[in-house]
């Protein structure tokens, strides 16, 4: 008999690229989702959806409701949020089903939080970009004294790139805090870095680290803090190092998405992020690298034995890239991109592109 598991979760293409990883395990899947949008509801694998309002429905009954009336096997909630609720609430949420590996709220809120985190690093003295806050005038001269303009003003709970800006001098900086005079806290500054984002995808448990990809892009010189979409898998001493280090200070259990900075003139990798979630780039990690973390999770959280693979070598191009060599009668080729993998759920995955 198949199992049923519950996915938890609001972005459709993280959802999306998780259900991807599961769907030959032999499962059914069912989707709890505050987000009307969520593309995951329209993937062939799923057999049906629910919906809760973020803002007046408790997550935890919400669960409980569907698991009993539904005989969920398992909970696999699939974004940050989620994760956190569902572990916040898991010696409850265990007496009706299983549920994933999750860190300790405490530390949890201290990774998923910029500016914690930059505080935490440096406090431990694990590699991180130094920082300011936009109510600390001594800590941003200090900051504009040692590395100068531009600076990059980060808000401290966002993902993705998104609201990042560039701050080319102090004008623009006295207009910044002036316009954000009642939100200062919500905001850090860091200094540009030109060079590759680099990315440690990782599961742990109680701190070490069972299984990781590590995906670099090409160098960035620009405004582009998106995601992307060219990438290089490969292994790193270094990056794989500082990653264990800080994942053994928080304790961390489960799934996590690290975002590095690797200095193009230095070569030094600085961590920026941690997401306590699953990330865009998860089915890739399968099909380009060779590694299941949603399964790998599941199997973990259940106490069930798996063999760990290793991460395979491996690169990624972009559709620009691949549109580029194939009017230029180059070799790269569909496969190349991530894209492949799209046509075996194609209304969702069409659905979720033009959304």
């Amino acid at each position: 008999m198949k199992k049923n598991i519950l996915l938890v979760g609001y972005d459709s293409n993280i959802g999306l690229g998780v259900l991807a990883c599961l769907r030959n395990q032999g499962f059914e899947f069912y989707l709890l989702t505050h987000n009307a949008k969520n593309a995951v509801k329209y993937s062939r694998y799923i057999q049906k959806t629910f919906y809760y309002h973020a803002a007046n429905d408790s997550l935890k009954e919400k669960i409980i409701s569907v698991v009993n009336q539904y005989d969920i096997d398992f909970i696999m909630p699939y974004d940050e949020l989620e994760i956190r609720e569902v572990t916040l609430h898991k010696e409850e949420l265990i007496k009706h089903a299983p549920c994933v590996l999750g860190t300790d709220p405490v530390n949890f809120d201290i990774g998923i939080h910029k500016l914690n985190l930059a505080k935490f690093l440096t406090e431990k003295g694990i590699p991180c970009p130094p920082f300011a806050t936009l109510a600390n005038i001594d800590q941003q001269d200090l900051l504009i004294k040692n590395v100068g303009f531009p600076l990059l003003l980060k808000p401290v709970r966002m993902a993705s790139g998104r609201m990042i800006q560039k701050v080319y001098d102090q004008q623009s900086l006295n207009n910044i805090i002036e316009e954000n005079k009642d939100n200062l806290s919500n905001f850090l500054l860091q200094p540009f870095i030109i060079g590759n984002d680099v990315t440690c995808n990782v599961i742990c448990k109680n701190g070490e680290i069972i299984c990781y990809t590590i995906q670099e892009s090409p160098v960035k010189t620009g405004s582009n803090f998106s995601s992307n979409y060219s990438l290089e898998y490969h292994d790193d001493a270094e990056v794989i190092n500082l990653v264990g280090r800080m994942m053994k200070e928080l304790n961390w259990n489960g799934v996590a998405c690290v975002d590095m900075r690797r200095d193009e003139k230095t070569g030094k990798v600085f961590i920026l992020e941690i997401n306590g979630r699953f990330w865009a780039s998860v089915l890739p990690s399968l099909v380009k690298a060779g590694v299941n973390f949603p399964f790998i999770l599941l199997k973990l959280s259940l106490g069930e034995k798996i063999e760990i693979p290793k991460m395979k070598p491996a690169k990624q191009v972009s559709l620009r890239d691949y549109l580029v060599s194939t009017v230029k009668f180059g070799g790269l080729k569909f496969r190349d991109t991530k894209y492949k993998s799209y046509l075996n759920d194609p209304l969702a995955r069409f659905i979720q592109v033009i959304s």
